[in-house]
């Protein structure tokens, strides 16, 4: 009888074990409430071009900026592409969320493909990538 309490015992601390290892594994959830300033990005705005992210990347012309045809465009982020913004200058920005750990912003994006838009929020730069993290996104004339 003593046998099953110490294993009813071991496994009810294998279990408190389990619970406390769980809760201190999973990553913290940051949003601007409580995110560290060093990683909130610095306040700025982009103006540029949304669309799919592989044609820029392999097509180095001026033309992927921002193609005299968004066929092609709406095709890629209808087949689910990556979305981004390119300036007219070809910089590439990735678009981020607000929270870490980083959550799908693709969706935010859909309604603006193939439009040249201003968006405001926390930029961010690391090593030649460059990324926004949006508050405000409009559509602006070309």
């Amino acid at each position: 009888m003593k046998i099953g309490f110490s294993l009813s015992s071991l496994m009810a601390a294998s279990a408190l074990f389990a619970a406390i290892s769980v809760a201190q594994s999973s990553p913290p959830h940051l949003d601007s409430s409580n995110m560290p300033s060093d990683l909130n990005g610095t306040a700025g705005s982009v103006t540029g071009y949304v669309r799919d992210l592989a044609c820029p990347y392999r097509n180095h012309s001026k033309e992927a900026a921002k193609p005299p045809d968004d066929v092609c465009v709406k095709a890629c982020a209808k087949a689910g592409a990556p979305l981004g913004i390119i300036t007219p200058d070809g910089t590439i920005f990735n678009v981020i969320s607000h929270t870490m750990p980083d959550t799908d912003e693709r969706a935010r994006l859909i309604p603006y493909v193939a439009k040249t838009v201003r968006a405001s929020g926390k930029l961010f730069e690391r090593n030649g990538a460059h990324a926004i993290a949006i508050d405000k996104i409009e559509v602006v004339s070309n």
